[in-house]
């Protein structure tokens, strides 16, 4: 198999007024717009997207499937690629989070905690990963185009970089940023680049 470059783009800003959102289904603002535009165009510049897949959350969504139909692209929506399920904390202040369960986001990565009527991390893992192998199997060219989110991205370069989660998250990309890595099946993948949207 041939090399080809992997691009995992978050989400731009939403209106999300420091609560956790998950499968909430938030529209980006005009800053987060900006932002996403600004990352194509450099994304774009490094080499042409051959093929993109798509959380199927509108913040990820609309901006995948004006993309690919613009350059004639193949677009996979996949349910898989959506953030983690946080069940009753979704929409939920995230310092009200913490007060009520210090350090919960570290909790949940090492499963100690899930959130109520949500997805334990193990099943968000799981499933985020099955949702790559199966586009990776069918995906074409030398570069891939993930449209996504912070928490999907994370799982996937804990994995892809064969680290800890707790050490990727230390990688965070930014709202509208990118990381973009160099893949060979059988190989460890290398990452190329983290970079955040230079829009303002």
């Amino acid at each position: 198999m041939n090399p080809y470059t992997l691009t995992l783009l978050r989400h731009g800003d939403i209106e999300h007024d420091g609560r956790l959102i998950g499968l909430t289904d938030l529209p980006l603002t005009e800053l987060g717009q900006r932002q996403l535009d600004a990352s194509w165009s450099r994304i774009s510049s490094l080499a042409p997207v051959t093929a993109i897949a798509t959380s199927p959350l509108q913040r990820c969504r609309e901006f995948a499937v004006k993309h690919a139909l613009s350059g004639s692209l193949a677009l996979k929506v996949e349910p898989r690629f959506a953030e983690m399920d946080f069940g009753d904390w979704d929409g939920q202040p995230l310092s009200e989070l913490e007060h009520c369960h210090p350090g919960w986001g570290a909790e949940l990565a090492d499963g100690r905690l899930s959130p109520p009527g949500g997805e334990s991390f193990e099943q968000f893992r799981t499933r985020v990963l099955a949702g790559l192998a199966d586009w990776m199997s069918e995906a074409r060219g030398s570069h891939r185009l993930l449209v996504t989110h912070g928490g999907v991205i994370t799982v996937l370069m804990a994995e892809l970089l064969g680290t800890d989660f707790s050490v990727a998250k230390l990688m965070t990309v930014q709202r509208g940023g990118f990381a973009q890595l160099s893949m060979l099946e059988g190989h460890p993948a290398y990452l190329l680049r983290l970079e955040s949207s230079c829009a303002d």
